[in-house]
């Protein structure tokens, strides 16, 4: 079973402080760095991400591409980010794959829910990716501090550390 992240790009934009005054600026910008973030996050999470954006102002079809390893969605004309994230959680989940769809709004959240999938609001997911940053940022301080010792120790597991460990405590 695979393990899916959609999330409504608008959504976290407008609920992010530190995307307010970036939006209003450049909201193309604002778009690419939160991106880089889902991006971030899924591939440490190991998860399939797609990062929708409500195209109901614009005109034509949907369009959807692959960037930074996770796939990005304009809705066609006319259509929400939420009937979107709807309509795909529904199918996947009758695939019987997992699904995580990160909005704030509480209506799409119910739907959510029912549908068999997880919801994760905004906020949440700013947490979230707050605490794989942290994670991803101390994985790599321990890997150049190993590198500059060189030790064996540093390039070995967690848990294989903890069985070498228990087996040298033994004697």
């Amino acid at each position: 079973m695979r393990e899916w992240l959609l999330v409504d790009g608008y959504n976290v934009l407008n609920s992010w402080q530190e995307f307010k005054q970036l939006r209003v600026e450049n909201l193309e910008h604002a778009r690419e760095l939160l991106l880089a973030k889902t991006s971030e996050y899924g591939a440490f999470k190991g998860l399939n991400v797609v990062l929708v954006f409500d195209a109901t102002d614009a005109q034509g079809m949907a369009h959807e591409e692959r960037r930074g390893g996770i796939c990005v969605v304009f809705t066609s004309e006319g259509e929400t980010a939420d009937t979107w994230i709807e309509k795909k959680t529904y199918e996947l989940v009758r695939a019987g794959e997992r699904v995580f769809v990160v909005t704030s709004d509480y209506a799409q959240q119910i739907f959510v829910l029912g549908a068999g999938a997880y919801r994760i609001s905004a906020r949440e997911f700013r947490e979230e990716y707050q605490s794989a940053r942290k994670k991803i940022q101390e994985r790599g301080r321990k890997e150049m501090e190993g590198k500059a010792r060189n030790e064996v120790g540093s390039r070995l597991n967690e848990d294989v550390l903890d069985k070498l460990e228990l087996l040298r405590r033994k004697k």
